[in-house]
């Protein structure tokens, strides 16, 4: 019994290892898609410019720390 637990708590590891791993990709493929072309993706909307504290990297505003 403690066998079968141990193994379907490895199970639910490596399939959210899985997961997580493979989502990366999809995700920047949706925001590079999101937005027209005169607009930038940035925390979930298209704006025309990069907001403070987002460096620009073309299609897509990354979020970038002010404290540094």
């Amino acid at each position: 019994m403690l066998r079968l637990v141990a193994l379907g708590i490895i199970l639910a590891a490596a399939a959210t290892i899985l997961v997580v791993a493979l989502r990366p990709p999809l995700v920047r493929a949706q925001e590079d898609a999101y937005c027209r072309p005169p607009l930038k993706f940035a925390a979930g909307a298209c704006v025309a410019r990069c907001p403070a504290g987002y460096e620009d990297r073309g299609q897509t505003c990354v979020f970038r720390s002010l404290s540094r």
